[in-house]
């Protein structure tokens, strides 16, 4: 299996939720994600093995503040969702840039439709991790590439729900804009559920402290490009009002599609 950097950023999210699963202090319940996390090891090169086991002493040894601030974000997306669900029967649940998420076994999804979306390698590499445990909608394409959008509206363009949990952060300003606006444009009567940075994170300093700290402890850079000044900011990129900010960073941003 080869690990690309995108794949090594899913590897650490995973890793945050199957540690705080273990650990009998924490209530939150991902068994999946520890199900996971040992087939990917199973999976991976030797060299692939270190990477992981660099992540997985990080986060469930000496970064444990940063797996229950991660878990606890998780649960907020999670929670907003489920919400969602529970007064919108027969919406559609599109996890975008889905990575190695295990969202579809923790959440309430009743009569809701569920559907996951990354670049094809990620894909394969879930469906290699997972098997015929996926029983949902898959899409195997660019975010950028808009073509899903046509895909998941042939029925309707209104009652979905768009999570983007570790996409903006990664991307440059310009693919902010056409992602955001070609959502605000294509969905209406929906919801934009996203997490998101202060801007400052994403520059100078601050920026050169994260991606050396992350390449020194992970071998790799984290290459954050992209944040806002303000939670509000969000209403600039397209027909959305701002909902809720909810956590520190990075935060979580509810907005609406109008």
């Amino acid at each position: 299996m080869n690990l690309s950097n995108v794949s090594k950023t899913a590897i650490i999210t995973m890793t945050c939720r199957s540690s705080q699963t273990e650990n009998l202090k924490s209530d939150f319940n991902d068994p999946m994600s520890t199900q996971s996390l040992r087939r990917l090891t199973d999976l991976a090169s030797e060299s692939e093995k270190k990477t992981i086991h660099k992540i997985k002493k990080m986060y469930g040894k000496y970064s444990k503040k940063e797996a229950q601030s991660l878990v606890k974000r998780v649960s907020s997306i999670d929670r907003i969702i489920n919400d969602y669900i529970l007064n919108h029967q027969d919406c559609t649940v599109i996890n975008i840039a889905c990575g190695f998420d295990t969202r579809y076994w923790r959440l309430d999804r009743r009569d809701c439709t569920y559907i996951e979306l990354d670049l094809p390698e990620v894909i394969d590499q879930k469906k290699e991790l997972l098997g015929d445990q996926i029983n949902y909608n898959m899409i195997s394409t660019s975010v950028l590439n808009f073509d899903w959008i046509d895909e998941v509206t042939k029925e309707g363009n209104s009652n979905f729900v768009l999570v983007m949990e570790g996409l903006l952060m990664y991307f440059e300003e310009e693919d902010v804009k056409k992602l955001l606006g070609a959502i605000s444009e294509r969905f209406s009567n929906s919801l934009l559920v996203t997490d998101a940075l202060d801007k400052k994170l994403t520059e100078g300093l601050y920026k050169k402290i994260g991606d050396w700290s992350s390449k020194l402890l992970l071998g790799f850079e984290l290459g954050w490009n992209f944040g806002f000044e303000k939670a509000e900011d969000i209403e600039t990129y397209g027909n959305y009002r701002l909902i809720g900010v909810e956590g520190k960073q990075p935060y979580v941003i509810t907005a609406s599609i109008k």
